[in-house]
């Protein structure tokens, strides 16, 4: 989640290139952080492509090549687009955020032109979100709630149990 300024720099322009060679510029834990993400978004891709004919690579390298910078949270654009006092606006946002966990639950059984892996990871990556924002800023910000939820999920897990049953 956090290295030096010229770790991330570098990790930043080999993102960018999209080029697997360039890892060896890095360390040992980000060239591990991007080939999970290289292996993901082909798998994505290759899925796509493979049961929809769309190619989405080139969309998905130009979204990398957007210059990030310090945008508007969505609470602050309500508030300024319609003037409600932020009381108003998290409310608002958490009724979107309840309305869309609806929409995408709903699509997750119905039949989709879209892969279960991709289905999947869309559901995984909005759980994700939910989960780093939801005490605020959980990716910037160091709390200790976010701390305690990296720990449970990663470093002391639940350890799954495999259930043997006739009836299953």
């Amino acid at each position: 989640m956090y290295g030096t300024l010229d770790e991330l720099n570098l990790f930043t322009d080999v993102v960018q290139r999209w080029d697997v060679n360039a890892i060896e510029q890095l360390p040992d834990y980000m060239k591990i952080c991007f080939l999970c993400r290289h292996y993901s978004i082909n798998k994505i891709a290759f899925d796509i492509l493979k049961e929809q004919g769309f190619h989405i690579i080139p969309y998905l390298k130009k979204a990398d090549e957007l210059k990030r910078g310090d945008v508007p949270k969505s609470i602050q654009c309500y508030m300024h687009e319609t003037g409600a006092s932020e009381a108003k606006a998290r409310d608002h946002i958490r009724f979107l955020i309840g309305e869309t966990w609806k929409k995408m639950n709903k699509e997750r059984v119905a039949d989709s032109p879209f892969s279960e892996t991709f289905i999947g990871v869309a559901i995984s990556l909005a759980r994700m979100a939910q989960w780093m924002y939801q005490y605020g800023d959980g990716l910037g910000i160091e709390n200790r709630e976010t701390k305690d939820r990296v720990l449970s999920l990663l470093v002391q897990p639940i350890p799954f149990m495999q259930i043997s049953s006739p009836y299953l």
